[in-house]
């Protein structure tokens, strides 16, 4: 049973990770549900076995990768003490983790942007354990009088999380192959110290 329960779960593993390739390479709306089959080399009767239809596939496997995503994060940040230090690797991390797998990358910037409520609702929980993973650092680093107490936690965890949404955006869109990890200093000198050369 338990050998049945095991492969059951690393075939459910497969199609996730196959659905991931494939809406990415394909784009949601025009990749079939046998495309996906197809990369995860199983029939695509299989599929149903696992999930209702294309959208609760979606939806499922961008839990897994946001699962994978905090999990990483929290590893990454095990042992930091200093908040300003955690949100600096965080940022590192997260570009990191984008050029490292263009497939991924595009899946989360592009394919999960659909108008459709439902899935919006479905990834609103994942989305917004990663914002209060942010916005725990930020809360932290006011605490310890790091970061400026007068500006909310929300609007600079918005400033910080869409400087890093639209940089990868923008790498993705101009085809850029590498680099990306290295646009986190740069990023982290404007988040942290602004854009004037001297106090007004």
């Amino acid at each position: 049973m338990a050998r049945a329960a095991g492969a059951k779960a690393e075939r459910e593993l497969q199609i996730l990770e196959a659905a991931v390739r494939a809406f990415a390479r394909q784009g949601y709306h025009n990749c079939p549900m046998s495309a996906v089959a197809r990369e995860a080399g199983v029939a695509d009767g299989t599929l149903y076995l696992y999930f209702k239809g294309k959208e609760e596939l979606l939806v499922s496997a961008f839990r897994h990768v946001m699962q994978g995503v905090l999990a990483n994060l929290d590893r990454q940040l095990e042992g930091l003490t200093d908040p300003v230090e955690k949100l600096a690797r965080l940022v590192e991390v997260h570009l990191a983790v984008m050029e490292g797998d263009r497939d991924l990358a595009s899946f989360l910037q592009f394919q999960l942007r659909q108008p459709e409520e439902t899935i919006r609702r479905a990834i609103g929980e994942p989305l917004s354990a990663y914002a209060r993973r942010i916005e725990a650092i930020l809360d932290e680093g006011k605490a310890a009088g790091r970061l400026r107490a007068d500006v909310a936690s929300r609007v600079m965890r918005r400033a910080l999380f869409g400087a890093v949404d639209e940089t990868v955006s923008a790498w993705l869109l101009r085809d850029e192959r590498g680099g990306l990890a290295a646009k986190a200093a740069p990023l982290l000198q404007v988040l942290f110290h602004g854009v004037l050369a001297s106090p007004p």
